[in-house]
């Protein structure tokens, strides 16, 4: 029995909706990221001049020592994410940060022998949820977010050389904090990508100092591992 034209058509119909479908569900349902970061942290207009210049004015002479800032923090990133669908899933991000912000040199401070003295070393541990929305192509990914949670800066000791004492750091601090942000990723298997670039403006709502907030920077790049897809 010869097929009818209507019977043709239905037959196509279901084909074409079988293959969208799964061409729809070609994605992971869970992703993976992990790599390096590199955090610019808001100085809030410190440097190593207005240091000085502190100096000078709180002594009433010329300041004995010399200030380096450093607002550079290298660390690492891990996020995990659900994919709800193609294009809308919910992560969530955590990443620690390594660094000194000011490090101190003093020249010569009569009659105590010259000192060398440095802020405590400074950890930030940022843990952030939110949505996601990603634009996905054969090759590669295109994404946004918007992560809102908490940021914990933990300190060291300060370390003072030539000086009789080590001084207990600063008490840590906890902050609300927001990440916006987005990034590419590229497709080097079914279930590997490189996340070329990941850039991020990061809110830190900090009532450690004057204004309030800070607005840092982040960078993050590494390798994306998906699974559970079809």
């Amino acid at each position: 029995m010869r097929p009818t034209c209507t019977t043709v058509l239905f037959i196509s119909l279901c084909a074409f909706l079988v293959s969208t479908l799964a061409s729809a569900q070609d994605y992971s349902r869970v992703e993976v990221f992990g790599g390096y970061s590199y955090l610019h942290v808001d100085t809030q207009g410190i440097s190593s001049s207005s240091l000085i210049a502190l100096c000078t004015s709180v002594i009433g002479a010329t300041c004995p020592a010399t200030f380096k800032v450093r607002p550079s923090f290298n660390g690492w990133e891990a996020a995990g994410q659900l994919n709800l669908n193609r294009w809308f899933g919910v992560k969530a991000d955590l990443s620690g940060h390594y660094g000194n912000l000011v490090s101190v040199t003093f020249n010569s401070i009569p009659p105590v022998v010259p000192l060398n003295f440095s802020t405590p070393d400074q950890h930030i541990y940022d843990y952030l949820f939110g949505p996601v929305i990603s634009h996905r192509a054969p090759r590669y990914t295109v994404f946004a977010h918007s992560l809102f949670g908490g940021e914990h800066v933990g300190f060291g000791n300060f370390q003072i050389v030539g000086g009789p004492v080590t001084l207990p750091g600063p008490a840590s601090s906890n902050s609300f904090a927001l990440a916006l942000g987005g990034g590419l990723d590229l497709k080097l298997t079914r279930h590997f990508a490189v996340r070329a670039g990941q850039f991020d403006y990061q809110l830190v709502n900090s009532s450690a100092n004057g204004h309030g907030h800070q607005n840092d920077f982040r960078f993050s790049s590494g390798i994306v591992f998906g699974f559970g897809g079809k």
